[in-house]
């Protein structure tokens, strides 16, 4: 008996010791109070995961429905701008996009798109496998990097199965290369990528507005008095074309 009271302390007390230094080591790892970022279900450790659904809390708290909600709205927008664009460039072989992320998965439309924009032919599977999808994407991407455009970890299954981040990804890199690269700046160096020749482009049509500079493309933005500097431009500009003719 008394050895199994003895047990039993043994066994508390090498339970609360256990607890304290792992919180002690929480406490100096900084896991207690981590960055907003850091508390999304994909940054955290699996133990604290599992803490969570332990304690019958949902997975995601306030703050993280927040972040995803703002991104998610984000990314609606982009989609809708983009799929605006293409249907632009689209209309002068008779074809349209309804959803991005489904009528560009199986490649004839992203092929269409760039033979507009390029003014090349470039060869096409006409099957409805799978591998014929897979097949169309890649000829695209193929010549995308034939002309030098920097694709960063987008593989032709990644449009084939619909995933939004990258289609967002990839169609905004055919925009820079297409459209923002041939804008021309005073004071351009030739080894200017078009993001930077686009963000000088920006610098110099707000200049002479006090307070106002355009650094990057995101937090400068986010006041919004860039935009009311641009639609103020853009409408003094419309005026006078009007006026003129």
């Amino acid at each position: 008996m008394s050895s199994g009271n003895a047990s039993y302390r043994c066994s508390i007390s090498s339970s609360a010791d256990f607890s304290d230094d792992d919180e002690d080591f929480s406490q100096k790892s900084g896991s207690l109070s981590p960055a907003p970022g850091d508390t999304l279900p994909w940054n955290l450790p699996k133990h604290e995961r599992s803490k969570r659904k332990i304690q019958g809390g949902s997975v995601l708290d306030p703050a993280e429905r927040a972040v995803l909600r703002i991104a998610d709205e984000r990314d609606k927008v982009q989609k809708k701008t983009f799929t605006k664009w293409i249907n632009q460039h689209l209309m002068k072989v008779r074809k349209h996009v309804n959803d991005l992320y489904e009528d560009l998965r199986d490649g004839h439309n992203l092929i269409s798109l760039l033979e507009v924009l390029s003014g090349d032919i470039l060869p096409r599977e006409k099957g409805r496998m799978r591998f014929h999808r897979l097949q169309n994407v890649q000829i695209a991407l193929d010549y995308l990097k034939r002309r030098q455009v920097k694709l960063v970890n987008i593989r032709n299954d990644d449009i084939t199965d619909g995933n939004p981040k990258l289609t967002l990804g990839l169609i905004w890199t055919i925009i820079l290369h297409f459209q923002i690269s041939d804008i021309h700046v005073t004071g351009e160096s030739e080894d200017m990528s078009a993001k930077e020749r686009l963000l000088l482009w920006t610098q110099q049509t707000t200049e002479g507005y006090a307070g106002i500079r355009c650094e990057n493309f995101t937090t400068c933005w986010r006041d919004g008095k860039l935009f009311n500097v641009y639609i103020t431009k853009m409408n003094v500009l419309s005026n006078a074309l009007t006026y003129l003719t």
